[in-house]
């Protein structure tokens, strides 16, 4: 387990955009290690379709509609990169809409139960996860995972995790 500085970047629903962002980060020699991607509009679309599916308290329609399409204008770039204190540097001078925030990168190994297990430690010691995303190639002996949780909560784990 290692706790890393995550970007969260805004970007306009554009083509080209992402391509931009990775130029910026190209021309200072920073490499990205990870990357999701989320566009806005998707975000919105879901939380409004749960709140119908668990028969939670739903605001107007209309406020969900004005956000809906205020929100298709955007998207949103979490990702890590191989020097956080330069990155942040970098994408600050390119006037990047930016957040910076901890997240734990864990590497698994590749098959069948292992994110499960992972999850059951964090959620034995009463930590709930925000989001997970991660990536393996398929003859890949290693996965690696990104897991945000509360920042007071990374401390909790450094024993429960140290082997991953």
């Amino acid at each position: 387990m290692k706790k890393e500085t995550q970007f969260s970047v805004i970007l306009t629903n554009a083509p080209g955009e992402l391509s931009k962002l990775c130029d910026v980060l190209k021309e200072a020699n920073i490499n990205i290690l990870a990357m999701s991607i989320q566009n806005a509009k998707d975000s919105v679309k879901e939380l409004y379709n749960m709140k119908i599916k668990t028969n939670s308290r739903i605001e107007m329609k209309e406020s969900y509609l004005g956000i809906l399409k205020e929100s298709s204008n955007y998207s949103l770039i979490r990702l890590l990169v191989d020097d956080s204190k330069e990155g942040e540097k970098v994408l600050a001078k390119a006037k990047y809409l930016l957040d910076k925030d901890h997240v734990l990168v864990l590497k698994l190994g590749n098959k069948p139960g292992m994110l499960g297990k992972m999850a059951k430690i964090i959620g034995d010691a009463h930590v709930n996860i925000d989001y997970v995303y991660g990536s393996a190639m398929k003859e890949s002996q290693e996965a690696i995972f990104i897991v945000h949780i509360a920042e007071a909560d990374i401390d909790k784990l450094k024993d429960s995790l140290k082997d991953f």
